[in-house]
């Protein structure tokens, strides 16, 4: 098993990694706490906190840079511990407004650098190790998403966990890729005997809420699925970029539908083909709770 500190170092052009860095961690309080979330803590002994991993990681595979969501709450300790990252580089949400409000917004950013950007977006929260075979996977994943499939990093059950939601791979490759499948469906949360009869199946990967898509792709998901969240993350975007963010983040953020990327993006669009998974190799784990820190 890799060290936790070693990175993978081949950049990927084209390629932007987007770290939502959302969320209390209310299962390991009270070490984390809506103050002090657990992102902003080392839980693994190695002297860099899960939000310094998460970048440390992804910074040599993102040719493009990295860009975190975070809240205002947070912002300043986050800017602390990651000194590294560009003042434009961090985008602070005046409010919790879940998984796809903060991907969206950073989609919507980034495709006003680059219009052909690949973004991927990875939890700042969660331990990885492996991380050749890790940086292999969003390798193999960017090339998926330029495919135009919105891509998901599935990782191998441990157990029948029903704390996961699980992705069921169809038998239908995705061209130009190695490992790279259609999804046939996602699952939400099964009970156990249903946990047992997926992981005994060898159909389906935990969902660990990686996705990687090209920024136009998952924007036009958006579009069609929910047009009025798109459209507010749009001109947010567009006043940041004029340097009027405040105002808009006031009058436009609070109003914005409040609902996850699985739900909003993922689900709906496996149901038409369009979701693809990589299987991934490496170590993960969330650390959703003290039985899982206490593993680590």
């Amino acid at each position: 098993m890799s060290d936790l500190s070693t990175p993978a170092t081949s950049a990927i052009a084209g390629f932007a990694a987007v770290i939502p860095a959302g969320g209390a961690g209310t299962r390991l309080w009270p070490l984390s706490r809506a103050q002090s979330p657990k992102f902003l803590h080392d839980l693994t002994g190695t002297g860099r906190t899960l939000v310094q991993a998460t970048y440390d990681r992804l910074a040599p595979l993102a040719g493009e840079g990295v860009l975190l969501v975070t809240g205002a709450a947070h912002e300043q300790a986050v800017r602390d511990q990651l000194p590294a990252l560009g003042p434009e580089d961090l985008l602070a949400e005046p409010s919790p407004r879940d998984s796809m409000a903060a991907i969206g917004l950073a989609a919507a950013v980034l495709i006003r650098r680059d219009p052909d950007i690949v973004i991927g977006s990875f939890a700042a929260d969660h331990v990885i190790t492996e991380l050749d075979a890790f940086g292999d996977a969003v390798t193999e994943a960017v090339a998926a998403a330029r495919a135009g499939y919105v891509t998901t990093i599935g990782i191998t059950p441990a157990s029948p966990a029903t704390g996961f939601g699980y992705i069921r791979a169809a038998d239908l490759p995705v061209d130009g890729t190695r490992t790279a499948r259609q999804v046939a469906d996602f699952v939400e949360k099964p009970d156990l005997e249903t946990a047992v009869q997926y992981v005994a199946s060898g159909e389906y990967y935990w969902n660990a809420g990686m996705f990687v898509v090209k920024a136009d792709v998952l924007l036009g998901h958006l579009r069609a699925q929910l047009p009025a969240l798109h459209d507010g993350l749009v001109e947010i975007a567009a006043a940041i970029e004029k340097g009027d963010a405040e105002e808009a983040f006031t009058e436009i953020w609070p109003h914005l539908t409040k609902i996850a990327i699985d739900h909003a993006i993922a689900e709906p669009v496996a149901a038409t083909g369009g979701v693809a998974v990589v299987p991934g190799t490496f170590g993960w784990d969330d650390v959703g709770d003290w039985h899982s820190l206490g593993q680590l």
